[in-house]
Order: C-alpha cells, then sequence, then structure tokens
C-alpha cells in the first residue's frame, strides 16, 4: 500500500507498481523532497523521503524563474496607450517575477518561505494570492494580470474622467457667463438708443391679431417662410396680378379723364353764361342811351381792400379735383399681391421685394393721372444687382458694443461667444424707420449649441472658442461625430440690425 497527500493505492499490481514507483521518483527529484515530504514508501522498493532530511545543505534550490525589481513590474502608462491605439491590451506571458508581490520565496532547500505575504491580510481566496501560487499559474495568470496593472489603470482612467468632468463644468459656467453679460451688455445698449434714435421698429404683428376679418387666406401671407411662398407666389401668379392692378389702374385713368372733361365743360358753360349776361348789359345801356336817359360810363369797378389771411385765400378758392398719393390704396385694389402684400413679397424676393411693390404702386399711381392720349401703363420694376442692404450698412461702419467684466484668459477657454460681432453677420438690416425686416429664413439663422458637461465631454472637437454655424450637418471634424449630440435649437427671435448715426462724408469717399 502507498500512501499520498491526496490519493491512497491498495494492492496494485505489479506493472502498475513499477509506474507509481517511476512517478514518485521523479516526483521526489524534482524538488528535492520539499513538497512531498507526506509521501512515504512503505514497501522497501525505495528510500523514504524523511530519509532526505539527512542531505539538508548539500543542494542548494534555484528557481525557474528570474526576478527583478518591483518598479520594473508595473507599466500602466504603456498598458494604456496601447489600449488606446489596439482597443485592448494583449495578453503576455510573464518569466520574470518581481521581488515584492511576486511568488513566494523560498529557502535553500526549497521550502516555501511562509512570511506576512504568505498570509494575506484580506478576504481573498487562496488561489488569488501570488505567494501561494506555482510557476505555471504565476506565469499564465498572476503575471500577466500584475503586468497590466488593471486596478492602477483603472484609477486613472476613473481621476482622468473626473479631471474631465471638472474641466466641462468650469467651460460651461465659463461660457454661459460671457453670453449672460454679452446679452446684459446689448439690451444696454439697446436701451440707450432707443432713448436717443428716432428709428424704432416695434415686434411685426400678424394682421389677424388685430381685426377677425383679416384671418384670410390672403392676409396671412405675411407670416409664411419663403419656402411656402414660393409655392404660391409663382412667376405666373405675379405676372397675372401686375396685369390686374394695370387693368383697374386703365379704368381709373378713364374715370378721371373724364372728370377733368366734365370740369372743364362746366368751365367753358360758366364762361358763355357771363359772356351772355355782358352782352344783355351793353344792349341795356344802348336802349338807355336812345332814351335819354344817363348812362354810367365807367362800369370798371375798383377792387376792395382785401383784408383775408393766407389761410382764408386758400379756403376761398374753389376745391381741385382729388388725386390719391397712392392709388393702389382704392378698394379696387384690395386682395392683390402688389398693392396688399408688401411684407410678404420681401420675405419672398430679400432685398428686393419691397422696392419691388413701393415702384410698381409708384407707377401705377402716375399712369391714372388723367389725360390725353393716356400716360404709359406701369412697367415692372428690374432687380439692380449690387451689395444687399446688409453689406451697405455695414460699409465703412462700427457696431456699437459694450464690454464685459471677462479676462481675457478666461474668454479664452469657452465654448462661444454670442456678442455683437458675431450676431451682425446673421441680422438683417432694417430698410424701414418704424417697420421690422421680415424674418430670414430659418435654414441661415444661427444656431443655439449645447455646451453642458456631458455634451462637451462627447463632442469636445466644438470648444474652439468661437464656434458658430447653421446647419446642423456643418461639424469641425464629421458629421457623424454628432449622431449621439442633441441638436443644436433654433432662435424663436432674429437680429436686426440698424444704422444708428448717419455716415460721415470721409466714410463714402
Amino acid at each position: 500500500v502507498v500512501s499520498t497527500g491526496r490519493y491512497i493505492f491498495f494492492g496494485a499490481p505489479r506493472a502498475s507498481a513499477r509506474f507509481l514507483l517511476a512517478m514518485l521518483r521523479a516526483m521526489m527529484e524534482q524538488d528535492d523532497g520539499a513538497r512531498m515530504v507526506d509521501n512515504v514508501g512503505l514497501e522497501q522498493s525505495m528510500g523514504s523521503a524523511v530519509q532526505k532530511l539527512n542531505a539538508l545543505g548539500t543542494k542548494s534550490f534555484s528557481e525557474p524563474v528570474i526576478r527583478h525589481a518591483a518598479e520594473h513590474a508595473f507599466k500602466p502608462h504603456q498598458n494604456r496607450e496601447e489600449r488606446s491605439h489596439l482597443g485592448l491590451v494583449r495578453f503576455r506571458k510573464q518569466h520574470m517575477v518581481p521581488d515584492v508581490g511576486g511568488l513566494g520565496w523560498r529557502t535553500k532547500t526549497g521550502h516555501l518561505l511562509k512570511n506576512q505575504s504568505y498570509f494575506p491580510q484580506t478576504k481573498v481566496n487562496i488561489w488569488d494570492v501570488p505567494a501561494c501560487a506555482g510557476v505555471n499559474t504565476w506565469q499564465d495568470w498572476h503575471g500577466p494580470k500584475m503586468a497590466t496593472d488593471a486596478e492602477m489603470m483603472e484609477r486613472l482612467d476613473r481621476f482622468d474622467e473626473e479631471q474631465a468632468d471638472w474641466e466641462a463644468k468650469k467651460l460651461f459656467v465659463n461660457t454661459v457667463r460671457a453670453q449672460t453679460l454679452d446679452r446684459f451688455a446689448n439690451r444696454k445698449i439697446n436701451r440707450s438708443m432707443l432713448e436717443s434714435q428716432p428709428t424704432w421698429a416695434p415686434h411685426h404683428r400678424a394682421r389677424r391679431e388685430v381685426h377677425w376679418t383679416n384671418e384670410t387666406f390672403e392676409s396671412s401671407m405675411g407670416e409664411k417662410p419663403q419656402k411656402e411662398l414660393q409655392k404660391v407666389y409663382t412667376d405666373l401668379v405675379l405676372r397675372r396680378d401686375r396685369q390686374g392692378i394695370r387693368q383697374i389702374a386703365k379704368r381709373i385713368q378713364n374715370e378721371e379723364t373724364w372728370k377733368v372733361v366734365y370740369k372743364q365743360i362746366e368751365q367753358e358753360r360758366r364762361a358763355d353764361i357771363r359772356a351772355d349776361l355782358q352782352e344783355r348789359q351793353a344792349h341795356t345801356d344802348r336802349l338807355m342811351a336812345m332814351s335819354g336817359q344817363p348812362v354810367q360810363q365807367d362800369r370798371r369797378r375798383e377792387p376792395l381792400p382785401n383784408n383775408c389771411s393766407q389761410r382764408s385765400e386758400e379756403l376761398s378758392l374753389p376745391r381741385s379735383l382729388w388725386r390719391p398719393k397712392d392709388v393702389t390704396q382704392l378698394t379696387d385694389f384690395r386682395g392683390l399681391v402688389h398693392a396688399d402684400s408688401e411684407f410678404a413679397l420681401e420675405t419672398l424676393f430679400p432685398g428686393f421685394g419691397h422696392e419691388l411693390s413701393t415702384e410698381f404702386r409708384a407707377a401705377t399711381t402716375r399712369s391714372v393721372e388723367p389725360g390725353w392720349p393716356p400716360p404709359p401703363v406701369a412697367p415692372t420694376p428690374r432687380r439692380h444687382r449690387g451689395p444687399s442692404r446688409e453689406k451697405a450698412i455695414k460699409k465703412g461702419a462700427t457696431v456699437m458694443k459694450g464690454s464685459i467684466p471677462v479676462s481675457k484668459h478666461r474668454l479664452q477657454r469657452i465654448g462661444t461667444r454670442t456678442n455683437e460681432d458675431l450676431l451682425a453677420e446673421h441680422s438683417k438690416a432694417q430698410f424701414l424707420r418704424t417697420m421690422a425686416p421680415p424674418a430670414p429664413p430659418q435654414k441661415i439663422t444661427l444656431l443655439e449649441e449645447d455646451f453642458s458637461p456631458k455634451v462637451t465631454q462627447m463632442d469636445p472637437a466644438r470648444v474652439t472658442g468661437s464656434f458658430a454655424r447653421t446647419e446642423h450637418t456643418r461639424h469641425p471634424t464629421s458629421p457623424k461625430a454628432q449622431e449621439s449630440l442633441p441638436p443644436p435649437r433654433r432662435s424663436m427671435v432674429y437680429n436686426v440690425m440698424v444704422e444708428s448715426q448717419p455716415a460721415s462724408p470721409k466714410a463714402s469717399k
């Protein structure tokens, strides 16, 4: 019977006994009897392990692996670089052991030294203690785990994450503070300008808010955007609208001409009546002279003294025919595009729609003047190619802006700054003194970006200090980089640029 540490063999055959003896001999020679102290050969075929104690100190134990300094065992920075480059940390079998934290030390005869590292102070399984592991377990598990140092990598990742979160929070606070101060400074300038400037444009209100009779299809055209007006006000519709205005103007010109003719007939009849009265007076004078009655020799009467004021003389003059300043204000032109939808035409043709309506109405007013032959019909205004109103108002001008209490160093660490310089690039020029211009198309309005900490960490490429865009697809790196980001918002208001002071003569030269 042979007894080992875990197995007991009873009555083994001769062949199996030879195999068992060979295995025990190999195990005894492997560790020089240090690990198999409890292996006892009860048969007299081999010596007992107890007899090995007599040979202590005659043969030194040599470790199968090489030991090195512990400071060379941990390389978390190199592993993080490899992970960021490849997406993982490759497995590498370790053939070296650090002097601290590695395999347990052994005596000269190979006995395991059970020091403080052999008995861990934490509650872990014994197979997770490197000091209790064997060479193969160290090379395949404990060694790669210690070389990877996943715990330190996780701590460094957590530190970087907290640092990035803190930087994103500072960026968000600085950006919102700078935008708030810019908005307050702009409002102060607006209030001061409203007190001194004659140009003031209230918010454009819909016609249906004035009276319920304006709740019609034609009255709501001024509220529609450009892309919707292009579907309704086509070239054919506008051409037929101008033809209708010309036909109405032709009829009005004919009526005004007949009014002048009737007035001339009345004046001629008055002159005939006065001439007839003078002829009767002359005939009466002749009869009086023939009958011997005294006749007044000079019937010319001296003019009475005029003590009337200038206003009394103006009131005493005969009333002239009424001439409308704008003939399209008559009820005959109601519902026509060029007469009623001036604001919609400016929205449809930015920079030209207002002139298209006003010039055509002025030409229509001139075409209804009485006379024969009639004056020419109103021509269609032509668009003159040139700089837009925004470029014309900014030529040689400066934008009024206020200063904010923010240092230059802090302004360099913000996402973007929405100040007057940026708003001037995305503003509409006011061309009427008391009316705001139409709203621009939404696709060219300035977007309001989200610089919250979480969004900033997901997309740090937008943090440039002057990032601004009008299209959702425009991105500093790639449109695909913002697939997981919240979309920027469109503003509910639009900016208007007003000329506060006239240009100096030197600026126009």
